[in-house]
């Protein structure tokens, strides 16, 4: 009780000098108190994708066309005449020269026409030159001697050019009328490789285009084209090509399934991995660069073929600096770091 009474009964001087020293002690207490830090600022790190530095080569796509072998000449030999088939020198499956006779028909009665008016022609003639004839019993002479000398050459039926005898229906003995068929004869050199192209293809193929022919039996033919089209298939729109193959060996045979592998005009093209083409938000195919403000790009791109080593484009500027890894995780005008992809080694596959 007696420290309650002291204790109120301090001064005002001695309340003070308490309240002072307290706030002293608060003040001077401060400055040993360390305030929080503030937070240091995030700096936002551009984002890293990986590029090809690629220029634009001159590209030209192969173009397979299926087709088959045709003769560049395959004529029906047809008789002019009626006759018993007494001979057949070139047997069949045989080479044959311009001229030589493949079909030889009995010339007995015709061979004496032949004689009888060569020699009517010959009298006539003397007589002509001796005025005892007049033009025209000359003209008539002449006439009948030609006409047997064609009824007697048509006994022997010859090869209209140089080729093979492909087929004879006939054995000898047979009657042959007037129009029926000999023989078949083929020329196989050069042969002719026959196909259709589709209208995108016609504005890549010309006659100067390079050629190679490969054969079912797996052999290859340089060729080359000697004819397109002017007009389309009206069921299939499709239009007709032609490519000759020097064949003097005469091992491409008429009518053997080939396929032909033409080159088309080059044009300006860039080979990427498949795997890097992305659709953008209109659906379009393209691929993304990264330009010269390390800004990244979109561009669409139409695809000219897909190879071992990988997918040839087209729509690429000339020079292009093409992502290929991370275009996933960037947008369009996005600021971005670069770092080269070396798998992507034009000597190894890119797909």
């Amino acid at each position: 009780m007696n420290l309650i009474n002291k204790f109120l009964q301090r001064s005002n001087l001695e309340w003070a000098s308490i309240f002072i020293g307290f706030a002293v002690i608060w003040m001077v207490s401060g400055l040993f108190v360390e305030e929080p830090a503030a937070p240091a600022l995030i700096e936002k790190k551009e984002a890293i994708v990986r590029v090809i530095d690629q220029k634009a080569e001159d590209y030209s796509k192969q173009i397979v066309i299926k087709g088959f072998t045709k003769a560049d000449k395959k004529v029906l030999v047809k008789s002019e005449t009626s006759g018993k088939i007494i001979g057949l020198p070139i047997p069949q499956g045989t080479s044959v020269k311009k001229g030589e006779v493949i079909c030889s028909l009995f010339v007995a009665e015709r061979q004496s026409n032949f004689d009888k008016a060569e020699l009517d022609y010959n009298s006539a003639k003397k007589l002509y030159e001796e005025e005892l004839y007049s033009s025209k019993q000359l003209q008539n002479a002449k006439s009948n001697y030609e006409r047997a000398k064609l009824e007697l050459d048509y006994a022997s039926i010859k090869a209209p050019f140089d080729g093979v005898v492909d087929k004879i229906d006939l054995d000898v003995g047979d009657f042959l009328n007037r129009g029926s068929t000999c023989a078949t004869v083929l020329d196989l050199d050069p042969m002719i490789v026959a196909g259709d192209i589709s209208e995108d293809e016609l504005q890549t193929i010309s006659k100067n285009s390079d050629v190679y022919i490969v054969t079912n039996d797996g052999q290859e033919y340089k060729g080359e084209v000697t004819f397109i089209s002017s007009s389309a298939d009206e069921m299939m729109h499709t239009f007709d090509i032609e490519i000759s193959i020097p064949n003097s060996l005469r091992n491409i045979k008429d009518g053997q399934t080939a396929k032909v592998v033409a080159s088309a005009i080059p044009q300006p093209a860039h080979i990427v991995p498949l795997s890097i083409l992305r659709l953008d938000e209109a659906g379009n195919l393209g691929v993304r660069v990264v330009n010269k403000e390390n800004l990244v790009e979109f561009y669409k791109v139409e695809i000219i073929q897909d190879t071992e080593k990988g997918v040839w484009i087209s729509g690429l500027p000339f020079n292009s600096r093409i992502i290929t890894v991370g275009q996933d995780y960037v947008n369009n005008n996005e600021k971005v770091d670069i770092a080269v992809d070396y798998r992507t080694n034009k000597d190894e596959n890119v797909n």
